[in-house]
């Protein structure tokens, strides 16, 4: 069990995300009126996530999980 939770680590990675952040907001008085904030990341899949979910992988992914079951 140690192992398969070894492997789950090192097939997942840090997050490298470009995010965005925006604010607006009306000025009445001295003080903020309406204030909107908007923080928006777009992030990429991990390799783990794609080798799963995308078509491209998924025979892959298919022979490996039956690789494991029939070695335990």
């Amino acid at each position: 069990m140690i192992r398969v939770i070894i492997i789950l680590f090192l097939l997942t990675k840090s997050v490298n995300a470009e995010c965005k952040y925006s604010a607006t907001a009306d000025v009445i008085n001295d003080k903020l009126v309406n204030k909107k904030e908007t923080y928006v990341c777009k992030e990429e899949k991990s390799f783990f996530v794609r080798f799963l979910t995308e078509e491209e992988w998924s025979k892959t992914a298919t022979m490996t999980f039956l690789f494991i079951l029939e070695n335990l």
